[in-house]
């Protein structure tokens, strides 16, 4: 059996990780039932940018040729403490620990940035850390309010159509 080298260990460990946190992710979307949740503009705002603040972290330490050496948080709560109605305080609960999953899941793959243990190219961190952004931008789009109403753009002067 041949023995896993360097690379092909951080490709198994990374896909792994990322595979986990894609899989909160898609939990997180779930909590944008307004019929079983309830949440503010605020909330989803802050909760999407810890998300991206968590991937930027990460980032550094695969840019960067030192090693960063500060206590990485490990867990996510909603700055403000106020008191909600059950559906309201069901979604910061479930949020929390989701949104805490992922920052474990992601402090796990800082540690794939010792480069004496991992071997990785810039293309492969470039693609981690896109699909990373690209899946915080899918399920944010379960949050935003679907489109009821459509308007022409240019209301004022349409072009001329010879059929008309």
């Amino acid at each position: 059996m041949n023995k896993e080298t360097r690379e092909e260990k951080f490709i198994r460990i990374a896909e792994k990780r990322m595979s986990r946190i894609f899989s909160q992710m898609n939990l997180i979307a779930n909590l944008s039932s307004k019929k079983h949740y309830s949440y503010t503009e605020n909330e989803v705002k802050e909760l999407f940018q810890c998300y991206e603040d968590k991937g930027k972290e990460i980032k550094l330490f695969f840019e960067s040729s030192s090693n960063i050496d500060f206590p990485l948080p490990t867990e996510f709560s909603f700055s403000n403490a106020i008191e909600r109605e059950e559906k309201g305080e069901k979604f910061r609960k479930l949020a929390e620990s989701r949104m805490s999953k992922i920052f474990t899941d992601m402090n796990l793959i800082a540690n794939l940035s010792n480069k004496k243990n991992y071997s990785y190219n810039s293309f492969q961190i470039n693609e981690l850390f896109q699909a990373y952004e690209d899946k915080g931008k899918e399920i944010k789009l379960f949050f935003e309010p679907l489109n009821d109403k459509f308007t022409f753009s240019n209301k004022k002067n349409p072009p001329k159509n010879k059929n008309s």
